[in-house]
């Protein structure tokens, strides 16, 4: 899923979203009785188990067995990847494959491979069963834009060692828990036939879905992270980890919370809970159904936002969400009746009057649509999808010299609208004025190259009006999540379709143009990738991924002074960006700056230790296979990322996916080693 949906008014009916505030709780913890401390520790321990199993969750064993676990949630995939190869299983308790893809197809493995893999999952579930009996908190500290507790425990009954636990949570973040990210200790009874606890040592993270792509969980908090934040002191005394909540409210914002950071369903589980400690939470129940309608879970959302509006039956917003449902789930004048009514509550709610005209004109009710639009535009005149909406109408009752006006208008305020172009061109063509068409068709094809396709122009050249429209029910976020889901289809240019016709329907939000840019990387165009990654930039955007991606693309065809100064940007953005200093120094040694080059290793690697020093990681890499001295998982990611980019640079594509394989093992949150696996498959065939 993409979160902070935006859904456009060409594409589908909206919502008024009312984010759940966070409050300031004031916590004393970790400062009174043992008993409560631990409280605390398991509370969390609990909250982190429940977090994880509602989102793309990551584990990395850095002890014996090394290995890599990740799954997604809803009895999703699931996948281990080890020195013995990559398995998977397309839903939990189904036959483990030798997979590639996530379980889809693959060589079924023996009965003593399945026990290990199972042992394994076992290893990482038995984690977030540990119930500590005594904590002690050993440190609390900010490790960039998060505050980190480290604790030693103990289980009841524990012998030997303690339990080393690091708990995590972003600054912006005012909720009361964190999440477990690192293990380090014995798991009683897990020891097996010889009664021997099993010493483990884990690493957890997720991946959330944000602008069309899964970011690794600290890319997302550093984008999230305000800019005021990110270099600010911050007083660690005012930052404390605290029990699971007690009342509705409390739920409640933690449930706003797990939404925001991608877990939809305990965000859902957060509110349930909310509802039954509060059976009155208006609050509560709303933000259930709004979540459960991003789920696409229809009636149950509308079963909330039912009990919304018996709580509170004057609240315009309540009944203009309930009509979106409605209207998703096929009931157009269920819709109708709800805009109504929200229209009724709020006279000047210019949202509910384009929505209505929406499904009006789904309902074939061309009149009743064009006057809610005409409301629509007397109430926000600067919205330039109604006056393209209603041009299209006013196209199709044959009123050509209004529609012409309506798509002028669209154009006056928002001059990248290729479709609007498009709808004028196929209006003054039937018309007659031929020039004036064929130059609205060169514009739109301009600015979005599929509409200028043989079958478009054809089309208007043929009819007064055009064979196809851009269909209404249709949002940004449907159009970049269907583009996702072909690009991992391998459908790039479907994919790139998708992403363009997003970027139509709202023009100035810049991720349709960034995940056009990845896809169009993928396809080895970087040329055009440049010009998406340079339109989401100039649209304000703010990623440094951009700039870096941005930077790579340059490098790609040899530009590497602008290489140099995108790295540089997404630098300034994120100081702590390794990897981008780590692509400057690289293009720096290029160039034969060898000092800028050695300044900026020094710094990625200071950032992050495991990316290699100054000098080729490829032979780094082979230097310590060939001597047999090293385990080949030593070595870092960049090592195998660089010595996989060496191989498919020397055609042995083979070996380049096998080290792609091998960084994700080390690595399985870093996107870019996906997209590079990728784009060498797609290469094999």
């Amino acid at each position: 899923m993409v979160h902070s949906i935006v859904f456009g008014d060409t594409a589908q009916p909206l919502m008024n979203r009312k984010c759940v505030g966070f409050v300031a709780v004031s916590l004393l913890v970790l400062s009174t009785s043992q008993a409560q401390d631990a409280k605390i520790v398991a509370d969390n321990i609990e909250f982190s188990r429940d977090f994880y199993a509602g989102v793309h969750f990551s584990a990395i064993s850095e002890s014996a067995p090394s290995f890599g676990y990740q799954r997604y949630p809803d009895n999703g995939p699931e996948r281990i990847q080890c020195d013995a190869g990559t398995f998977a299983r397309s839903e939990h308790r189904k036959p483990w494959l030798k997979s590639e893809n996530w379980g889809e197809s693959g060589r079924p493995v023996d009965k003593q491979t399945a026990g290990k893999l199972d042992s394994w999952v076992k290893l990482v579930e038995a984690v977030f069963n540990f119930t500590p009996s005594e904590v002690k908190l050993v440190r609390k500290s900010r490790v960039r834009v998060s505050v980190e507790w480290a604790f030693d425990a103990r289980a009841a009954n524990q012998t030997g060692s303690s339990v080393q636990l690091t708990f995590a949570r972003p600054l912006y973040d005012k909720s009361q828990n964190a999440l477990l990210h690192d293990f380090e200790g014995s798991l009683p009874g897990i020891g097996g036939k010889t009664g021997r606890a099993t010493r483990v040592k884990f690493s957890f993270g997720y991946l959330i879905a944000a602008s069309g792509f899964e970011l690794s969980e600290a890319a997302w908090e550093g984008l999230e992270t305000p800019k005021e934040l990110e270099n600010k002191p911050v007083d660690l005394s005012k930052f404390d980890m605290g029990p699971k909540p007690k009342d509705a409210e409390g739920f409640v914002q933690r449930a706003s919370a797990r939404g925001f950071n991608g877990d939809m369903n305990g965000a859902i589980a957060d509110f349930s809970r909310a509802i039954e400690l509060d059976p009155k939470s208006t609050s509560a129940y709303y933000h259930r159904g709004i979540a459960r309608l991003e789920k696409a879970e229809f009636d149950a959302a509308i079963g909330d936002l039912n009990r919304a509006i018996e709580l509170s039956p004057n609240t315009s917003d309540y009944y203009n969400d309930r009509g979106l449902a409605k209207l998703r789930k096929g009931d157009n004048d269920g819709a109708i009746a709800d805009f109504t009514r929200a229209i009724e509550l709020d006279p000047k709610n210019a949202l509910g009057y384009r929505n209505r005209a929406l499904a009006k004109n789904i309902k074939k009710d061309a009149d009743g649509a064009l006057a809610d639009y005409n409301r629509a535009i007397e109430l926000d005149p600067k919205n330039a999808n109604a006056f393209n909406n209603r041009g299209n109408i006013k196209k199709s009752k044959g009123d050509l010299d209004g529609a012409i006006a309506d798509f002028t208008s669209a154009i006056a305020l928002n001059d990248k609208l290729a479709i609007a172009y498009k709808n004028r061109g196929e209006a003054k063509q039937a018309k007659g004025d031929s020039a004036g068409a064929k130059e609205d068709l060169k514009r739109a094809g301009e600015l979005d190259p599929r509409l200028m396709s043989q079958e478009s122009r054809a089309a208007a050249e043929k009819s007064p009006l055009p064979a196809t429209q851009a269909r209404d029910d249709e949002s940004v976020a449907d159009l970049v999540n269907r583009g996702i889901e072909k690009g991992k289809d391998g459908d790039l240019d479907g994919a790139i379709a998708d992403f363009t016709r997003a970027s139509e329907l709202d023009p100035k939000d810049d991720a349709p143009y960034y995940n056009r840019a990845q896809a169009k990387w993928l396809k080895k165009d970087s040329a055009g990738a440049i010009a998406d990654y340079t339109q989401a930039i100039e649209l304000g955007s703010t990623n440094p991924a951009a700039y870096n991606n941005r930077g790579n693309a340059r490098a790609e065809n040899n530009d590497r002074d602008g290489a140099i100064a995108d790295y540089t940007r997404a630098i300034e953005l994120n100081p702590n960006y390794a990897r981008a200093y780590y692509n400057r120094a690289v293009t720096k040694k290029a160039k034969g700056d060898k000092a800028g080059a050695a300044a900026d290793f020094k710094r990625a690697k200071e950032l992050d230790p495991k990316l290699a020093s100054e000098g080729s990681a490829a032979d780094h890499v082979e230097r310590g296979i060939a001597k047999g001295k090293q385990k080949e998982s030593a070595a870092s990611v960049e090592d195998f990322f660089n010595r996989a980019g060496a191989k498919k640079a020397a055609g042995d594509l083979d070996g380049a996916i096998a080290d792609y394989d091998r960084a994700i093992q080390l690595d399985p949150k870093d996107a870019a080693i996906y997209n590079n696996r990728g784009l060498v498959k797609q290469e094999r065939g």
